[in-house]
């Protein structure tokens, strides 16, 4: 038991940009999405570029997600690192061109994060930045407020699950935030209307202690004053099945703990509860199933209706498929196939109603 908690603990890490690193057919990019005012209602939509039959998906499974983007909502999340390749660092990377490409044909507003940081396959995390050269903060200065001035974006994210890098090494974390605060003044420049912030991991931040069911670790809230007064939303990814093993446990200060720390506007990025046990773990009280799943977004709504909800993403638009984060592999509204799954219809009445009651 021990052995496959271990696995599925390892498994996790590796999730913190699988949802960008899918990559998207190349179209012309358009020079502006004309973004309307962020904080007026709360908006929803779907977190990843994964399309159906990922990762063997063809141009026409590529085709049917953008055509049913909408089908949860107006926003998409598209995360990437910060820089495609070395030889390319300083330029918009491809995904982003791509996604805001396709935005005005169909009807959808990005969420662009720019992570800068992957999980190695043996654990540990590996930096595509570093921190301390002059040169290359410059260049993740100059992609953002490229992406800035070019598309004018309604949301940038710089940095996701930016607390687990703070584990990973907590005076590097420092130069981070360093980082961030220049890059912050330099989007501002160029598009005064973006909404700017990182991207923390919400069950890490609350000191939650994954798949123990007992137990806690030191909670991280510290991090967020860390930031002053450069982050205009507070947002997080939130996987609560890494606590819990049913949506009934979730306590009813489970989201509502975020005023007692914030009064930013409050954003999700990422939401998932998976619909089927965790295949590394099957033995274990964690896991899954479609009735789980189709709880947990009434749960969600539930926890939320209380705060100051400005924008929630579902985690993913399909399954990830064979081969991939087992961790993760059934968290989406619909399967590898295409096929919707109950929690689907769920999600698309409370979207209806703006996130209150259907």
């Amino acid at each position: 038991m021990k052995a496959r908690l271990a696995l599925l603990i390892a498994a996790l890490l590796l999730v913190a940009l699988g949802c960008g690193l899918a990559t998207p057919p190349a179209t012309q990019p358009a020079t502006s999405t004309n973004p309307q005012p962020a904080l007026d209602v709360p908006k929803f939509g779907i977190a990843g570029l994964i399309p159906r039959n990922f990762p063997n998906s063809t141009q026409d499974d590529w085709i049917n997600l953008y055509e049913t983007l909408s089908e949860t909502g107006e926003l998409l999340g598209a995360y990437t690192d910060w820089t495609d390749s070395p030889e390319t660092a300083g330029q918009i990377p491809n995904v982003v061109n791509t996604v805001f490409g396709l935005a005005p044909r169909y009807n959808f507003t990005p969420l662009i994060a720019l992570g800068f940081f992957r999980d190695k396959p043996e654990g540990g995390l590996e930096l595509s930045l570093a921190l301390a050269n002059a040169e290359e903060r410059e260049k993740f200065k100059q992609v953002a407020s490229a992406i800035a001035e070019k598309y004018q974006p309604l949301y940038l994210a710089l940095g996701v699950e930016i607390n687990r890098y703070y584990e990973h090494d907590s005076t590097g974390f420092d130069a981070f935030v360093s980082l961030y605060a220049e890059t912050y003044e330099a989007v501002k420049a160029a598009s005064p209307d973006t909404l700017v912030f990182p991207v923390f991991q919400y069950e890490m931040l609350r000191g939650g202690e994954f798949f123990t069911g007992d137990g806690q670790n030191p909670p991280q809230w510290e991090l967020l004053d860390l930031f002053g007064d450069r982050l205009d939303l507070a947002a997080f990814t939130t996987y609560p099945f890494l606590l819990y093993t049913a949506p009934s446990d979730l306590p009813a200060d489970y989201y509502t703990e975020i005023a007692r720390h914030t009064s930013l506007p409050v954003a999700f990025t990422e939401i998932g509860w998976p619909s089927e046990p965790l295949a590394p773990a099957p033995d274990s009280p964690f896991g899954g199933s479609e009735a789980e799943q189709t709880t947990f977004v009434r749960r969600f709504f539930e926890l939320t209706r209380n705060i100051n909800l400005t924008l929630s993403l579902w985690s993913f638009p399909h399954d990830l498929g064979p081969q991939t984060n087992p961790a993760f592999t059934s968290v989406s509204l619909r399967y590898n196939n295409g096929r919707s799954k109950p929690a689907l219809a769920v999600w698309q009445e409370f979207v209806k109603s703006g996130g209150g009651n259907p």
